[in-house]
């Protein structure tokens, strides 16, 4: 009798838990309609290398797709926000239309100035990079160097911390809620990128962070996974995006940036 009752428990698990989390996105999403849909990418390849290098790595989009994707903002007139135009919307002195949004890309890989950049600018599009600080100075010629650091007019490049952006012990632990907070602050005190604005390394964050980001003048900082759009009520230090993975299919794309 136990055991049959474990099976039904065990079942319905299986069938309701997705209905409920599906539930939940779908109302978070469109409770948050008014506000500023952040969308966050990393890789982004030719549709050959994503072929035979990266196929496997959900986090790498392929050219193609990516191209998709901003064809579709262009096509229906979205306009895309820097930091500081978040920042001012945030503070009550800018008011966004209907088909906004701000396009991230973490980790500052190479390919972000190779292939994302020329794509952003053929459409006029403002977008911002995220940076591992500490891979500026190492030898991965897949990762952005110090004199790859260029800011334009709509190109940006930020803080993605300086080396936080490791795994630690236990289970889906990231070192960020491992070290203390004088670590952390020197982690900040490390890294050469502008941490005016700032993602979290892996999206993760701890209650006792606030402190040091307002003694470093963050102004704004981002997580993941919320699956909603940013509000002016958000935390300004835990504001949501939602993460892009190549297994997304465009029409899911559509409806979260509308």
């Amino acid at each position: 009798m136990l055991k049959r009752k474990v099976m039904i428990i065990c079942v319905c698990c299986v069938f309701f838990i997705p209905i409920i989390l599906g539930i939940h996105i779908i109302y978070q999403h469109y409770n948050t309609k008014d506000g500023i849909c952040i969308v966050g990418y990393h890789g982004v390849v030719s549709d050959q290398e994503k072929k035979d290098k990266y196929a496997d790595n959900q986090y790498f989009l392929s050219e193609s797709q990516f191209k998709s994707h901003m064809k579709y903002l262009y096509d229906h007139h979205y306009e895309t926000l820097s930091m500081d135009d978040i920042y001012a919307y945030y503070q009550g002195e800018k008011n966004v239309g209907e088909r906004t949004i701000a396009l991230t890309f973490d980790d500052g890989y190479k390919n972000f100035n190779t292939v994302v950049k020329p794509i952003l600018e053929e459409y006029g599009f403002k977008g911002t990079c995220f940076v591992i600080g500490k891979h500026l100075f190492n030898n991965n010629s897949s990762t952005l160097k110090k004199e790859d650091i260029q800011n334009t007019e709509n190109i940006r490049y930020y803080s993605h911390s300086y080396n936080l952006h490791r795994k630690a012990s236990g289970f889906d632990r990231k070192i960020i809620q491992d070290l203390s907070l004088e670590e952390i602050k020197k982690d900040f005190e490390s890294n050469p990128i502008d941490s005016t604005y700032f993602a979290f390394p892996y999206g993760r964050s701890r209650d006792d962070i606030e402190p040091i980001l307002k003694s470093y003048q963050v102004k704004l900082a981002f997580s993941y996974n919320q699956f909603r759009h940013m509000t002016r009520t958000d935390n300004p230090y835990y504001l949501p995006r939602y993460m892009i993975v190549d297994i997304m299919p465009d029409i899911y794309f559509q409806w979260i940036v509308e």
